[in-house]
Parts: structure tokens; sequence; C-alpha cells
């Protein structure tokens, strides 16, 4: 029996929803203990910790044989029974062999690393320990991902509940009681992270009996390894300003510039990323169906005023937020977070333009637009970083992003072209750099109860606005896109007299 229109909507919005409390969990870990983190470690420990992010999203590409790219479009082409338990076995059997020999190699090499990543050799066990995520993490993103298809959103929450309770637990006896610095910081991310790829593990073998296809898996592969190389310079683009500030500048000017990304990714963690894991997933059949074009042009204006509205209230509040959190030495990242920002906002939605090569198997050419973005972000980081350290990493990165939105939109339309009308773009961020300027440059200081008020009016009216100008697109795009909400949103679909 088909579901109602009113049921359906009901569900996207609670999974989306519940999506969001979950990625919100799963990284509160990190803004629980910065006020720990600012008095525990210096800038130049926590650039040494965005450095061995770096590092991993450099070998996971490479090492870590991840097909979770590959496995919602080969479950869901795949029959019921064991093609679709080979999808998800093979992926996760050959990410973890592969995997294993990635992290062995960085244990070993783990000296060298140290002297060539940080400048010095003194963080080699932290490296060697964190190593293990190239293992733990793909096995952790494998599971959460298969409870992402089958729509268990509130299962997914709870596995991130208690991921944050294991690493606050850890965090606060290994970085406050027993003062181990940026190895405690390692240790308890570790831990959790392979004590959450272990539970999904063990959840998927109780679901799923194991089986193995190499035809399967083999198919996979041939439709992952360009988007390794995508993933590869995806990554660079990034988080390679650290590594430009290290060489160029300094650690502590990679530890300020991570606190900043940590605010900038707010708008990824919080908006976008929920609303993709309930989308992308599904994103391939409506892909195929008729009025598959229409739900892309809606749902790309929905959540692109959303993330305008969300990424507006994430610069207007960093300074203040980072004040209050963080130590004097810190408070130079808030100066970069709106132009971070703004680079991770149009990132987002370049996922839109990326699925039209994605869609038709066209993956070389979404590595294409990856190094196309890598190199002029290089280009921008050796002319901006040497001349104005943090604030030209930071914009050396959004300009990148900006560009790489432009031309992957451009070379999307030969293969999948909704319609897309990035007028609407042009609009949200003029009223939200009109807005920012408005509340947190031309206002002269107050005192913070008061700065705080001026500054949520002054959100709270952009936001109305957003938010209004997208409803008039939307109508635009679908007369009846609002008539199957529930209450109370189903009063944006009345007529104004009604209202």
């Amino acid at each position: 029996m088909p579901v109602p229109a009113k049921r359906k909507s009901s569900t996207f919005l609670g999974h989306t929803a519940t999506y969001a409390v979950a990625n919100l969990v799963r990284r509160l870990a990190g803004f629980l203990m910065l006020p720990i983190y600012t008095r525990y470690l210096t800038p130049a420990d926590y650039g040494v910790i965005g450095l061995m992010m770096f590092t991993l999203a450099l070998f996971e590409p490479i090492f870590g044989a991840r097909l979770g790219v590959a496995v919602p479009k080969f479950y869901f082409d795949a029959a019921d029974g064991p093609p679709r338990r080979a999808v998800i076995w093979g992926a996760l059997g050959l990410t973890s062999a592969v995997s294993v020999l990635g992290m062995v190699a960085l244990i070993f090499l783990r000296g060298i690393g140290s002297q060539v990543i940080f400048g010095q050799s003194k963080y080699a066990l932290a490296l060697g320990v964190f190593a293990v995520n190239l293992v733990s993490r793909p096995v952790e993103d494998t599971g959460m991902l298969y409870l992402q298809m089958h729509a268990r959103s509130r299962l997914f929450l709870a596995m991130s509940m208690v991921k944050l309770l294991i690493q606050i637990i850890l965090n606060v006896l290994l970085v406050v009681i027993w003062k181990e610095g940026v190895l405690g910081v390692v240790l308890s991310g570790v831990i959790s992270s392979v004590a959450l790829g272990a539970g999904m593990t063990l959840y998927i073998a109780a679901r799923e009996a194991p089986a193995f296809d190499w035809q399967t898996t083999r198919k996979m592969l041939q439709f992952c390894w360009p988007l390794w190389l995508s993933g590869l310079a995806g990554l660079y683009t990034g988080s390679a300003g650290g590594m430009y500030l290290r060489m160029l500048d300094n650690l502590s000017a990679v530890g300020r510039l991570e606190l900043a990304l940590r605010f900038a990714a707010v708008v990824g963690m919080v908006l976008w990323t929920p609303f993709a894991q309930h989308w992308a997933p599904m994103s391939y059949r409506y892909f195929k169906e008729a009025d598959g074009p229409r739900k892309f042009r809606v749902a790309f204006v929905g959540i692109s005023a959303v993330l305008f509205v969300g990424g507006l209230g994430i610069s207007i509040f960093a300074r203040p937020v980072i004040r209050l959190m963080a130590t004097p030495p810190f408070y130079a990242a808030a100066a970069v977070v709106p132009i971070l920002t703004l680079g991770y906002v149009l990132n987002s939605l370049r996922w839109f333009f990326n699925f039209s090569f994605l869609a038709n198997g066209r993956t070389k050419m979404s590595t294409l637009c990856h190094y196309m973005t890598a190199a002029v972000i290089t280009v921008a980081y050796i002319v901006l970083v040497p001349r104005f350290g943090l604030i030209g990493a930071a914009v050396a990165q959004s300009f990148a992003f900006s560009a790489s939105f432009v031309y992957t939109r451009r070379l999307s339309r030969r293969y999948f072209d909704p319609g897309y009308n990035l007028r609407s773009i042009g609009a949200f961020s003029l009223v939200t750099i009109v807005a920012y300027l408005c509340a947190d440059v031309l206002l002269p200081a107050q005192p913070l109860v008061i700065d705080l008020l001026i500054k949520s009016g002054i959100w709270l009216a952009a936001a109305a606005a957003l938010i209004a100008m997208a409803v008039r697109t939307i109508r635009s795009i679908d007369s009846a896109a609002f008539a199957n909400l529930p209450w109370p949103f189903d009063r944006l679909n009345r007529p104004a007299i009604e209202r």
C-alpha cells in the first residue's frame, strides 16, 4: 500500500531532524572540551591535532580502500538477499584488509612522519597511535552508512551518543586528570572509534549473514578508484591550509585555523550532513523518477536557504563564543570564521552538481573538478599565506571552494541538468553579507549582553528574509511543495489572505 504524501513528508523531516541531532552529538565532544583544550593545550598542540587529521585525510583514499560512496548505489541496484549482503561485506572486507596495511605502514614510519609533518619528532608516538584510525574510521563509517540506508536514524543517534559519552570520559581522564596532552586527545578519539566500529560490525553481522562476491566488489572498485583520487584532492583542499601555515608561518597559527574551522564546519555538521545523509542515498531513486528534476530543484533551494541562515548565525556569534570558551591566544581565530563558513556553504552545495557525475558513472569528471580546485587553492596558499598568514589561508580556501562551485556547475550540466537557478544563491549571499557587516563590523563595541541582543535581532531579521525568499522560489518551482507538510509547516502553503 503506498505511503500517504503527508506521511512521507513527516518521515523525511523526522529522519533529517534525528540525523541533525546525531551529527551534533557525534562532534559535540570537541566543543564541550574546548574550554579544557584551550587551557590544557597550547595553540601549537591544537595545531598538531589538526595536522594529524590532515594526515589521516591524505592516507585514507590511498590506503583505506573506502567503498562507502559506492555502497548505496550498488546496494539499491542489487536484488534482496545474497547480492545485497555481498555489497556490504565486500565493502567491509576489502576496506579492513587494505586499511590494516596502511596502518602498519604509518606506524613504522611514525618517526619520519612526525619530523616531516610537525617539524619535530616529539609527536611520533601520538602519530603511531593515531594510525589506528585508518582501520577503525572506515569500518565505523560503513556501519553508520548501513543504518542510514535502512532509515534507522534513531539507532544512528543512539550509537552517536554512546561514542560521545566514551570520548568525554576518556578526555577528562587523559587530558585533565592524567595530563597526557596531545596523546590523551588522540587516545580518546581512537578508543571511541574502535568501540563504535566493532559494535557496528557486530550489528551488521546479526542482520546480514556474511556473503562475498568478487565480481560485485570489483565493480565497486572500478566505480570508486577515480573517487579516491578526487577524495584525495578534496581532502587536500579542505585541510591543507594547516600544513601551509606550519611551513610558512608557525604551529600556533595552525591551531587558530583549526579552531576557526571547527566553528565553520558546524554548518555542515548540523545542517548539511543530516540532510545529505537522508537525501544522498535516496537521490539515486529520485534520479530515475519522471519528476526527479523538480525534486532536485526544490531540495537545492531549500537546503541553500537553511545553510545560509545557519552560516550567518555561526559567523555573527563566533567572536563572542570564542571569547567565552577559549583563552586569549585563540581569539584571532574569530576573524576568519565568516570567510571559512561561506566556503563551507558553497562547497556543500557543490554536491548537487557532483551528483550528475556519480549518477551517470562519470567519476573521472568528479576527479577532474577536485584537482582543478586543488590547483587553484595551492596557488592561492602560496600567494596569500606568506603575506597574510591566518587570514590568507582562510581566503585561499574560501576562494577555491567558490571557484569549484562555479566550474563544477558548468561541467555537470552535460550529464544531468535539473535546471538549478543560481540567482537564488546570489540573493542569499547578498543578504548574508549585508547582515554580517551590520552585526559584526559596522556596529560600535557594546557590553556583551547588549551586543548579543543586537546580533540576535539582525540575525533573526536576515533569517526571516532568507526563508521568505526561499519559500517564494520553491513555490515557483512546485506550487504544491508545502501542501503535505505536517502542522505547523503546512501554513506555508496557505494563501496570504487566509493566513
